[in-house]
């Protein structure tokens, strides 16, 4: 049996906010678990502002280093990012490995993505991690390079054909995430001629998106947390960022109009700004948006703090002014529903199901507020249109004539567009 790797979580108080800095040492205690690594111990500092050259105190880090040699640690994980002095200083000193938060949640991400663009993303936020940290690395990148026989000084250094390569790493990742974002602007546009709503589903990591999407997909299944892709499922276990790939299913509303839910990747306090870079294109797809359902895990004591770091980053993205329709899930946890008469919360659970019939009868709703009745005329050879309206509109009258129909249809004004465009250019 492969021992797991132990961990010792390193926090710095300079606020003096002890439920705040335990909360936050809860969750990177779970990131650690979803990384694979066992925490053996969480020390706290408590401290005005980091110290420049280790980032905790020198006395606490020689307390450390002895700590780690009685109880054999192998890593630690400060709860905050470090300069990349102060992780070689640390090492140095402690004779052990050192990551900060933000290189913990790259790991994480780096072993969960399964698509291309993920794995480009992924790829991207590594290396703009590593560009400012190839500094410190001792004498090997040092070095200078070649430039035999050539007058004028000495040769290109080791560190900077690095950096340099790194570089042109980042330009051609770009390029290639930017590809796969016009493919995706070409396939949107193809669809574009009877568009279908789109649903987001956001919220904190592990707050059950991906546990809906395969209730709504499948909700005779007994299976929410599928532990692999079977039978079209999404992936889904109780673990922080279980996926990151974004995922759309299309999905019958109570009024019989057609929608695309879209599983979209959890957001997390202190989110790396190299993961905010480099997810830029999948997160701007909610910006694309006609109704966000935001999640929250009413279970999570700190739900309101993850509720303003939700909205936190919609902002961020550009999607804090398209509707919202707010949830607590995980429900039947609770041993009392509580503000279950709170008109600006549903309450259900993605696992039982309950209280999604009232979700998608209050989604159903949300998207009835902008109909428009309308009367058309759709001649028989063209009485395919109709499949399309029922899938974004509704059809309240239906009245034969000789070479035509007669319609009066219920529709938004978005999908009228284009109905109305498709009709006048057959005419």
């Amino acid at each position: 049996m492969i021992r797991k790797r132990k961990a010792v979580l390193i926090s710095l108080d300079t606020a003096n906010k002890k439920a705040t800095t335990d909360e936050s040492l809860k969750e990177l205690n779970q990131l650690a678990f979803t990384r694979g690594i066992e925490t053996f111990n969480s020390i706290v500092q408590r401290k005005e502002k980091p110290n420049a050259k280790f980032f905790i105190g020198k006395g606490k880090v020689f307390e450390i280093k002895k700590f780690c040699e009685n109880n054999h640690i192998d890593i630690i994980i400060f709860d905050d990012d470090l300069t990349p002095a102060q992780q070689k200083n640390l090492e140095d000193t402690i004779n052990v490995r050192v990551i900060d938060r933000t290189r913990l949640i790259l790991d994480i991400f780096a072993q969960r993505a399964k698509t291309q663009e993920a794995k480009l993303q992924i790829e991207l936020a590594e290396k703009y991690y590593q560009l400012p940290r190839l500094t410190g690395k001792g004498k090997t990148l040092a070095q200078q390079v070649g430039n035999i026989g050539v007058r004028g000084g000495a040769g290109e250094k080791k560190l900077e054909v690095e950096r340099r390569r790194i570089r042109d790493r980042i330009a051609h990742l770009k390029k290639e995430i930017e590809k796969i974002k016009h493919h995706r602007e070409i396939q949107r546009t193809k669809r574009q001629d009877v568009p279908v709503p789109v649903v987001s589903l956001v919220g904190y990591t592990n707050v059950g998106k991906s546990t809906l999407l395969n209730y709504l997909t499948c909700p005779t299944s007994p299976v929410r947390r599928a532990k692999s892709r079977k039978d079209g499922a999404v992936y889904a276990d109780d673990k922080l960022f279980a996926t990151l790939d974004t995922t759309t299913r299309k999905i019958k509303l109570p009024g019989g109009k057609w929608v695309l839910f879209t599983d979209t990747v959890g957001f997390i306090k202190k989110l790396p700004h190299q993961l905010v870079a480099a997810f830029k294109s999948t997160l701007e797809e909610i910006t694309r948006s006609d109704l966000i359902i935001h999640l929250i895990d009413i279970m999570n004591p700190n739900h309101k703090e993850s509720e303003k770091t939700v909205l936190n980053v919609l902002k961020e993205i550009g999607a804090d002014k398209l509707p919202v329709i707010n949830v607590y899930n995980k429900c039947d946890l609770l041993k009392s529903r509580g503000n279950s008469n709170n008109n600006e919360y549903i309450h259900i659970s993605a696992v039982t199901g309950s209280g999604i019939p009232e979700l998608l009868t209050l989604t159903d709703r949300k998207f009835s507020e902008n109909l428009e009745y309308k009367k058309i005329s759709v001649p028989y050879d063209l009485i395919s249109i109709i499949d399309k309206i029922r899938m974004v509109g509704k059809i309240i009258d239906y009245e034969p004539c000789k070479n035509y129909a007669k319609l009066k249809i219920l529709i938004d004004k978005k999908n009228w567009g284009q109905i109305e465009k498709f009709l006048n250019r057959v005419h």
